[in-house]
């Protein structure tokens, strides 16, 4: 659904667009109507990338903790056993 809204363009705005408009046949309405789209996408481009980087900011205090727990051998003591049993008999 289309909505109609009116915007008002500075004059130097205008005078920067109407040399576009006629090199690509299109009207200066055409062309704000994609420069908005594309800064709304740019927008939630931004917004995606700030997740994104909060969650890699997560992770990466979650791998300090998991490789703590590795170096320490806490991690998954059941495999470090049967590992332990495993190098024991290589003893033998």
């Amino acid at each position: 659904m289309s909505q109609t809204a009116v915007v008002s363009l500075s004059p130097k705005t205008i005078s920067e667009l109407e040399p576009i408009a006629i090199e690509t046949h299109e009207s200066i309405q055409a062309i704000v109507d994609v420069a908005v789209t594309e800064y709304l996408r740019q927008w939630k481009k931004r917004k995606l990338r700030e997740q994104l980087s909060k969650q890699y900011q997560e992770l990466a205090m979650m791998w300090n903790e998991f490789s703590e727990d590795l170096a320490s051998e806490k991690w998954l003591p059941v495999e470090n056993e049967a590992l332990l049993k495993f190098e024991k008999s290589l003893d033998k």
